[in-house]
């Protein structure tokens, strides 16, 4: 796909998504009967998860879908990593909701951010990312906090899910939700903490696909964790007994995130003219 084509693809998958992803988010704003038969618990979790798609991913997914279409190879990396972060998140929308007026548009996002991401992922040759780089440098730094996103997120999440298996009870996280799992276990446990884990090896064996992976895998690392330190507020704020410490720690884990991101981006070599 060349540079003017994959540009108006961009834009076009851009503005479907955030069309769609503004009516989520104001319906289940606005809409009482959205989530009318959620328990109060998941309610402070969705409506969490609405703000931040309103106030906060629309804008990522809008500016840096401009800036990959003026050929800013940043922008790029991004806005792939931020239509991953809504493929993930439409998941849990449509499998973890209750049936409610705007499951046709929560499957609508989900599919168009998931073919976004797909088609422009396909249409990018690793070996020509890697020549992006200053591949002279060795990326420890982005390796080693993939890695450590990984493990991390896998221990607490086992941390919560190992002692109910044993037990064969709901695992505190499931508790108040009224869910059977929890699909956010679900998704890290079998698709995207794998990924991370993966992306790390590579970039440490500066393979092209490491340095295609990684600053996308970044970019949702740095997303969810602002999505969790935000939710963490917006449940206390409702009755919630969480420790807000949990906020500012994922606070602290995304503002690192971006340090590393942007030190990593740094290390792209200026487009010949």
């Amino acid at each position: 796909m060349n540079g003017k084509l994959r540009g108006r693809a961009i834009l076009y998958f851009t503005l479907a998504t955030v069309i769609l992803m503004a009516i989520t988010s104001l319906g289940g704003l606005f809409y009482h009967n959205t989530y009318s038969r959620e328990t109060a618990l998941w309610i402070a979790q969705a409506a969490g998860q609405d703000v931040i798609n309103l106030a906060f991913i629309v804008p990522v997914l809008l500016v840096s879908a401009i800036v990959a279409r003026r050929g800013i190879r940043w922008g790029l990396f991004v806005w792939l990593g931020t239509m991953l972060y809504t493929s993930y998140t439409f998941v849990i929308y449509s499998f973890g909701l209750h049936f409610n007026s705007l499951f046709l548009v929560y499957c609508w996002t989900l599919g168009v951010s998931a073919y976004s991401f797909m088609t422009l992922t396909v249409q990018i040759t690793p070996g020509a990312v890697k020549e992006w780089f200053d591949d002279s440098r060795h990326e420890y730094f982005m390796s080693l906090f993939v890695l450590a996103a990984g493990v991390l997120f896998y221990l607490m999440w086992l941390k919560d899910d190992l002692p109910a298996m044993i037990s064969n009870q709901a695992p505190a996280s499931l508790r108040g939700t009224g869910l059977p799992t929890n699909p956010v276990h679900v998704l890290d446990y079998s698709l995207v903490l794998p990924g991370f884990i993966i992306t790390s090896v590579l970039l440490l064996k500066k393979k092209a696909l490491g340095y295609l992976l990684a600053p996308v895998f970044m970019t949702f690392a740095v997303l969810m964790n602002i999505t969790i330190a935000v939710i963490a507020v917006v449940m206390k704020m409702g009755g919630s007994n969480d420790n807000v410490s949990i906020s500012i720690l994922f606070a602290i884990f995304a503002a690192i995130g971006v340090a590393v991101l942007v030190r990593f981006l740094g290390h792209m070599r200026k487009p010949a003219a």
